[in-house]
């Protein structure tokens, strides 16, 4: 149960990261929101309907003069039987295209404790990986690529691509899985904890992900997103459906300046 749980939490809890999973994308043709601000922080709670099953928090970092972005999530259960898991990711990303250059993760689950470490050069379309079992394992012709931090700022990033669909492929170490993002022209007012549960206007986004042979509590891979409909594109909800019902991400709290959401 606790592997399970992890793989739904870690998927769309922004962190499909426990694969060490990695995408590239075509979503080239559209007006691109400049989502980045250093010092940004999202706070979302991940809940299986009124049950509270972990915490997630998202942190942007500084922008290099080089054009790279630091971020930093954090995910730890809540305080459930059989449920002690916190995982730590830091990834860079090139602002210019939304791809990854660095992932670092550290996980433990109870006594156990595994780590994670990647670094791509574009130059030479080389991915150098390890974990607990693999040391600088060296891949070539890779072509660029996202985390689950990836997708979801290319989710914020392109938000405003109304009607489009775009594919996207997430790469294990053994194979790639398509996973396809539609920006609906659908608007839909969610009430926000993070804004004293206000209601603000969101856009609709709905994705697919190929679960291959997992599908942990019955997860087809499908996921609706609603970002705020406005410049910082700010996502308030992202719920994956399971067997019964769903697993959500909803945001709790938010630090960002000068984010005056529409409501």
């Amino acid at each position: 149960m606790l592997s399970k749980f992890k793989t739904i939490t870690l998927t769309w809890a922004a962190t499909m990261l426990l694969m060490g999973s990695f995408t590239w994308h075509t979503a080239q043709a559209q007006v691109r929101k400049d989502i980045f601000q250093p010092g940004e922080e999202l706070i979302y709670s991940v809940k299986y309907g009124f049950l509270t099953l972990g915490t997630v928090v998202i942190q942007t970092g500084n922008i290099s003069p080089a054009g790279d972005v630091k971020a930093h999530m954090e995910f730890w259960t809540a305080n459930i039987p059989f449920l002690h898991t916190r995982t730590s990711i830091t990834d860079q990303f090139s602002v210019r295209d939304i791809t990854l250059r660095s992932f670092e993760e550290h996980t433990q689950n109870g006594s156990h404790t595994a780590d994670k470490f990647a670094s791509y050069d574009p130059a030479t379309q080389t991915l150098t990986y390890s974990d607990d079992s693999v040391q600088n394992q060296v891949s070539y012709n890779i072509q660029p690529f996202d985390d689950a931090l990836g997708i979801l700022f290319n989710m914020r990033a392109w938000s405003g691509a109304v009607g489009h669909t775009y594919l996207f492929h997430v790469r294990s170490r053994d194979e790639a899985r398509p996973v396809k993002l539609t920006f609906t022209n659908q608007i839909s007012n969610q009430s926000v904890p993070a804004l004293d549960d206000k209601e603000i206007p969101t856009r609709v986004l709905q994705g697919v992900m190929d679960m291959g042979n997992a599908s942990p509590l019955g997860a087809n891979g499908d996921f609706t997103a609603y970002v705020s409909n406005d410049a910082a594109a700010i996502p308030v909800r992202i719920d994956m459906q399971i067997a019964v019902g769903s697993i959500s991400l909803v945001l709790d709290k938010v630090k960002r300046n000068d984010w005056a959401a529409n409501y």
